[in-house]
């Protein structure tokens, strides 16, 4: 609003307006947290932040995955302890996703109590087997833009630099404005239905972890021996749709797909 500036006199702020400017008032029904009901998460995504705002996705003790929407990056530590992470129960309350493009997981953010536990090896296998999909397809034509998948086969893993324009391209390139880093994972398998999906965009935070410190030890092999480890181990995607409404009309799921989390579990 042009005309208004807020001034800090002592403690108290004073708001200036001019002549030509106008204020309306805005009425917003603000609840204590004790009035949230509160919601455990196990968490399957936590991707790298992307404008400042992290997008973490899991499933609920009903068996419901959750989208909790406008977490910034700012309110990922508590105390120096993260609030979420992978294959970890954290506590959350979240309201009705109100803004607009909402998608059927998502939610609006109030706040986090922070981890209640972390799942030992055994409960990771059981929780992932227990919601694993059967493909593709049984994801995103079901309605649902979240779930988690076990590729057959991982076929191609590579980096690529960002690529420059303002407008997103035919694979949904980021423009200038939306990207916050220089270069993104993609992968290219095969789902447990035998069809191939290729380079995929990967978003999750553990695993370009992994990449860089792969890369820092073995400088000219890391590529070759992290598609080995995935090979080797029992891998899951959790996956995810973006927003449907960038004008593009001959999408297949309506929107472009991602890999929001790579889980990794010994056989």
């Amino acid at each position: 609003m042009s005309g208004v500036s807020d001034v800090r006199v002592g403690a108290v702020r004073r708001l200036k307006v001019s002549t030509y400017s106008h204020i309306e008032k805005i009425v917003a029904e603000v609840k204590a947290l004790r009035a949230w009901k509160p919601v455990d998460i196990t968490v399957l995504a936590v991707a790298r932040p992307e404008k400042g705002k992290v997008c973490v996705a899991g499933i609920d003790t009903a068996g419901n995955w959750l989208r909790p929407q406008s977490i910034y990056e700012g309110e990922m530590l508590s105390e120096g302890k993260p609030r979420f992470k992978n294959l970890c129960v954290s506590r959350i309350y979240v309201d009705a996703w109100r803004g607009r493009r909402a998608r059927k997981e998502d939610r609006f953010f109030v706040h986090c109590d922070g981890i209640l536990r972390e799942l030992n090896e055994e409960e990771r296998r059981e929780f992932l087997e227990k919601h694993t999909d059967p493909s593709v397809e049984a994801v995103f034509k079901s309605g649902r833009t979240l779930g988690l998948i076990k590729p057959r086969r991982i076929l191609r893993i590579h980096e690529e630099r960002a690529t420059k324009g303002d407008r997103r391209g035919k694979r949904g390139e980021m423009s200038e404005r939306e990207r916050s880093h220089e270069e993104y994972i993609h992968i290219s398998f095969q789902d447990a239905s035998g069809r191939i999906y290729r380079k995929w965009s990967c978003r999750c935070s553990d695993f370009y972890k992994l990449w860089d410190e792969m890369r820092a030890k073995h400088r000219w092999t890391y590529k070759w021996r992290i598609r080995r480890m995935l090979r080797k181990n029992i891998t899951y995607f959790a996956i995810g749709l973006t927003h449907t409404d960038y004008g593009v009309e001959d999408l297949e799921f309506g929107a472009y797909p991602m890999i929001v989390g790579v889980h990794i579990v010994k056989k």
